[in-house]
């Protein structure tokens, strides 16, 4: 390829001598063969980027920008739309792949001899700038030019630069370096000199000035326009380029000759007109469009936030590895001109309806949205949030979905932030405030995630609005407020302790739906005096406020809404809503159920040391109920039954030693199989007294320990021990006593920790004294207790047996023994 760096020097030197311009960025509002200049109401020969008015289409006209939405440039006055082809790398493998673009940089220069009277493009102007089927540079086609002004090649109007880490290099007007790890720049100018009439396909009504970005304008086409100038910016790095490929544009260019730019003007003709005026020649705004007041007023930083890229008008695949160029574009590098491309695919027109058409909803302090009425602009706190009680963010936001979610929360008032946060309290934190509403009209907002129509404050501000029709939480009156029919008065606002809980008998808590009277219920049914809510979802319980807790008199500080009541006070952090509660009266005598067979013993502890409470026998599941557990233990006719943890039955003579009584509150959780019944809790056991009991064995004496014989060997053919059996998987010394003494047998055998042998003799059918080392199983009810081994029995002897319950004989004089 020929280099012409020289020339592209020498067109650089004369641009650093101007500085009247400004320069605008742009990001992408539309991907695909998208190009109505060329293709009116159809696809395009080929994928094009496209930048600006958001209702761009396929048939648009200056009326059709005009009633967009938004543009993805920085000056929202602007719906003008801008386009260039789509860089692709083909892969070795054949694939193509779409390589990274964030947008284009528009520049508009008030360049050329005739640049004071720079006239606006007109409404709907369009022309196209470069040559789609150039593949090599063409040094004859020049510029027009004069004794006084010289021409230059019109191919000097496309140029790259490798942006590279390494340091500056050359401008090419081909793609001569890619390997840039700070992206490769694709750069063009337009025409600047136009004959006053309307568009021609082959861009015969513009023409360029006769150095192309500055000179003078042939006498054909002496109107001086703006100069446009395009930048854009393709990351060639962020391509996996490891197994090799190439880069190739949209319209099969591999080289970059064919790079080229369109311009469909959608500007607010006056404000076009006035920045012409005021700012394309003043060389001290240096570009920047917040120096040209004109264009400032409809500036903003969030353009690609607030007019993110449509969907697509074409449907057909063009991202991720496709299998070739979209319009049947083969890639070709010249050095001949290509060929117009004959496709026979026709892909399907998208109706994208309205999508990027409509107006933004910009309120004015008082303006409503139902009962919300806009307050204003609240900068956010530098210590803690402006709105600081709830918060959510949502790709859904809009001011309905924020308000609505305040509402839900109790809150009157809501706020929006950075287009997806919702924040809400009842009242700005303090030392927070609202900017003049003059300043909240002309700050740069964002658009709502959910609602790109409506504006969702920014960084760092919100945009308030309050609900007109919000009822706060009813006053608390101490000493007179009640709940729960009755059953708790309001006892004041409380500090909390500060050596521990000021309510610390007690706690529950519930994260969704914690309520006063679901705690006052909760404080009730464990017998106590005192139920307190804590930081909107936490409850105690007390008889007495300890460890330094204080009533506060401004009960205002007990001011976080209740998570299940959002029209009640559930505390605050290390602040109790306090309520005295109205015990039930409680019965006189005893308590009894089933009739009077069941009496009521107490709320015992469980666990710890010394096993069960109650040990002898047990049964678990949904079915633990007052009457199964009652049912089961006196079948096996024990005197005493327990419940716990709600579906846990125990059965025992009488309750451990270690054993204390709780509060009878504490044994309050529902039993599994009956929920209006209460069946102990965690670590807590309800007993009764079995009065139908009927004793069939000295108690007293049962109290003597048995005598223990030793280990012994199981029987040869036969049980050692033959004359009864259980298993329970938890065994002790005690349980199987009781079985065999119940039996009426005098002599009984632990097995394998679980089993328990019983029979009138002793060790029998062969069995013998064994080493005591090999009966080393323990119990599976008291671990510190052994239960022999396999085929091993720890045997013992009763002192006392039952004398009702002596097993009768067969006719045959004699039972059968349990064969092993």
């Amino acid at each position: 390829m020929v280099n012409h760096t020289n020339s592209f020097l020498s067109l650089l030197a004369l641009a650093a001598l101007v500085e009247g311009y400004w320069r605008m960025s742009c990001s992408i509002i539309q991907t695909g063969r998208v190009d109505p200049i060329i293709a009116p109401g159809t696809f395009s020969a080929h994928v094009h980027k496209v930048s600006g008015a958001s209702n761009i289409n396929i048939d648009s006209t200056f009326d059709s920008l005009q009633a967009s939405r938004c543009t993805s440039c920085e000056v929202q006055d602007d719906k003008s739309a801008y386009w260039t082809p789509q860089l692709f790398y083909q892969h070795a493998n054949g694939s193509f792949q779409m390589v990274p673009n964030g947008g284009t940089v528009i520049y508009y220069l008030g360049r050329g001899e005739n640049k004071t009277n720079i006239e606006p493009f007109p409404p709907g102007f369009k022309m196209l700038s470069g040559d789609n089927f150039a593949r090599s540079y063409d040094s004859k086609t020049k510029t027009y030019s004069t004794s006084r002004y010289s021409g230059r090649p019109v191919a000097d109007r496309v140029s790259f630069a490798c942006l590279d880490s390494s340091g500056p290099s050359k401008e090419r007007n081909y793609m001569w370096k890619t390997d840039c790890d700070n992206g490769m720049r694709a750069q063009i100018h337009f025409q600047s000199c136009w004959n006053g009439q309307d568009y021609q396909s082959d861009q015969s009504h513009v023409a360029y000035m006769s150095q192309i970005d500055n000179g003078i304008c042939p006498p054909s086409h002496p109107r001086q326009l703006p100069h446009l100038f395009f930048e854009v910016i393709y990351g060639v790095n962020n391509i996996d380029k490891s197994k090799g490929g190439r880069f190739v544009f949209a319209n099969g260019d591999t080289t970059g000759y064919a790079f080229h730019g369109d311009f469909l003007n959608g500007w607010n003709p006056t404000v076009l007109a006035t920045a012409i005026k005021k700012c394309i020649n003043n060389d001290s705004i240096g570009g920047a469009i917040s120096k040209c007041p004109i264009l400032a007023a409809s500036q903003t930083p969030y353009f690609s936030d607030n007019c993110p890229e449509m969907a697509p008008l074409v449907d057909e695949p063009i991202r991720g590895m496709i299998d070739a160029l979209p319009g049947c574009n083969k890639p070709f590098g010249g050095p001949g001109r290509a060929s117009p491309v004959v496709c026979d695919a026709k892909p399907a027109i998208n109706n994208l309806g309205d999508a990027g058409i409509g107006s933004m909803f910009d309120p004015a302090v008082g303006d409503k949205v139902g009962s919300w009425s806009f307050v204003g602009c609240a900068p956010e706190g530098s210590s803690s949030r402006t709105l600081n009680k709830f918060a959510v963010s949502s790709n859904s936001m809009s001011i309905e979905y924020c308000t609505t979610t305040c509402k839900a929360k109790g809150y009157p008032l809501a706020g929006m932030e950075n287009g997806r946060e919702c924040y809400c309290a009842g009242a700005l934190t303090s030392g927070a405030s609202y900017t003049k509403a003059s300043a909240c009209t002309s700050a740069r907002k964002m658009t709502c995630v959910g609602n790109t129509t409506q504006y969702c404050g920014g960084p760092d501000f919100l945009t308030v609005w309050n609900d007109t029709s919000y009822t706060p939480p009813a006053a608390l009156v101490v000493g007179q407020t009640q709940i729960s029919k009755g059953a708790a008065t309001y006892y004041g606002c409380y500090a909390e302790g500060n050596t521990g809980r000021a309510l610390s008998a007690d706690s529950t808590a519930n994260v969704t739906g914690m309520t006063n009277e679901m705690c006052v219920a909760f404080c009730q049914a464990g017998g106590y005096k005192y139920a307190g809510t804590e930081y909107s979802q936490e409850c105690y319980c007390g008889n007495d406020i300890v460890n330094g807790g204080s009533n506060i008199t401004d009960i205002s500080q007990c001011s976080m809404q209740c998570k299940g009541n959002i029209f009640s006070y559930c505390g605050a952090g290390n602040r109790l809503s306090v309520w005295k509660i109205k015990q039930p009266d409680q019965p006189t005598g005893p308590i009894t159920a089933l009739d009077g067979a069941a009496l009521w013993k107490g709320c015992y502890t469980d666990g710890g040391s010394g096993g069960r409470t109650l040990p002898s026998a047990t049964f678990t599941g949904s079915a633990v109920s007052l009457d199964t557990c009652f049912s089961f233990c006196s079948k096996l006719n024990y005197p005493l039954f327990g419940m716990e943890y709600g579906r846990e039955c125990y059965c025992g003579y009488s309750p451990k030693t270690q054993a204390t009584v709780a509060p009878d509150g504490d044994c309050r959780m529902s039993c599994a199989g009956n929920s209006s019944q209460k069946c102990g809790a965690g670590n807590r056991i309800s007993i009764w007294n079995n009065t139908l009991y009927t004793p069939t064995v000295n108690l007293e004496a049962l109290n003597t320990p048995p005598k223990y014989l030793g280990c012994y060997t199981e029987g040869k053919g036969a049980r050692a021990l033959g004359g009864a059996k259980t298993t329970n998987k938890k065994m002790t010394l005690s349980v199987c006593s009781n079985f065999c003494s119940s039996k009426g047998y005098p002599y009984l055998g632990l097995e394998n920790g679980e089993d328990c042998y019983c029979s009138k003799k002793g060790p029998s059918n062969g069995s013998v004294e064994a080493p005591a080392s090999q009966c080393n199983v323990a119990c599976k009810g008291n671990k510190s207790q052994k239960c022999g081994a396999s085929k091993r029995l720890n045997v013992y002897r009763l002192a006392r047996v039952s004398k009702t319950k002596s097993r009768k004989r067969s006719s045959a004089g004699r039972q059968p023994q349990e064969q092993i």
